[in-house]
């Protein structure tokens, strides 16, 4: 099986029947809209929920013993992690109702990988993580939608964060190939397993270690980066081997015809 996947030409075994399919397509547009009321209900008191506790701790009078604040931390740990689970739901509703078409401008590589590298580096180093962020050719110009970009390269980035312990590293790299720019996220954490491989863009797929250990997600991200990339006429290639860390490069095209 060759490690780099180009999900553009992944083939698709066993083609539902017409009816099938139809049935299919009506069921997942009831659990889009089934997603998007539900994220937008937990949203709201999530937030108010956040909220408090900021107000709380940031209240100078507020005297709390050194164990109830720990728990207080935890707690607000958790609301964010909430949070971030309703807000990835609503994303992938919006997504996929194409809520929002692209903005396209004209940025500098090196301000595309920059952002990256602001976004990311305090929270990758706070970590234990090496980290390294650079684009081979900075000044050159780009046709893109960059708040999408960040998006794609936000969850990418994210992800190799989430998995790669202290001590390892990740390198981020722009680059311009031909008539093509992309960004390539590489990392050293423990791989994704070959039999895995063909499914990580499915939404709402984990990995089986995912799913038991204390790692939170909702195998959204992934999916989101696809869509996100194919809206820009790129493409999103991942190369990994368990134990040996995972490179996802993402390409698109130097201008937008």
């Amino acid at each position: 099986m060759n490690p780099l996947m180009d999900v553009h030409r992944e083939a698709r075994q066993g083609a539902p029947s017409k009816a099938t399919a139809a049935s299919v397509a009506i069921d997942q547009a009831e659990l889009r809209t089934l997603l998007s009321s539900l994220s937008h209900e937990l949203c709201r008191p999530l937030v108010s929920l956040r909220s408090g506790f900021d107000l709380l701790m940031g209240d100078s009078a507020f005297q709390a013993a050194s164990e109830h604040r720990v728990h207080l931390v935890n707690m607000v740990a958790l609301c964010d992690d909430m949070l971030r689970l309703a807000r990835g739901y609503l994303d992938y509703a919006a997504l996929i109702n194409g809520a929002r078409s692209a903005s396209l401008g004209t940025f500098s590589l090196g301000a595309l990988v920059g952002e990256i590298d602001r976004q990311f580096r305090e929270e990758a180093l706070g970590k234990g993580l090496q980290w390294k962020a650079v684009a081979t050719a900075p000044q050159t110009s780009v046709v893109t939608d960059a708040s999408l970009c960040q998006r794609i390269f936000g969850n990418l980035v994210s992800n190799a964060i989430k998995y790669t312990p202290g001590g390892g590293r990740i390198e981020v790299t722009g680059a311009q190939e031909g008539g093509d720019w992309s960004v390539v996220v590489r990392d050293d954490g423990p791989g994704i397993p070959e039999d895995s491989l063909a499914r990580v863009f499915e939404p709402f797929y984990r990995l089986a270690r995912d799913e038991h250990s204390r790692i939170e997600g909702n195998g959204l991200g992934l999916t989101i980066c696809r869509e996100l990339t194919e809206r820009l006429g790129g493409q999103i290639e991942i190369a990994s081997a368990e134990g040996r860390g995972t490179t996802v490069r993402v390409s698109f095209p130097m201008s937008k015809d």
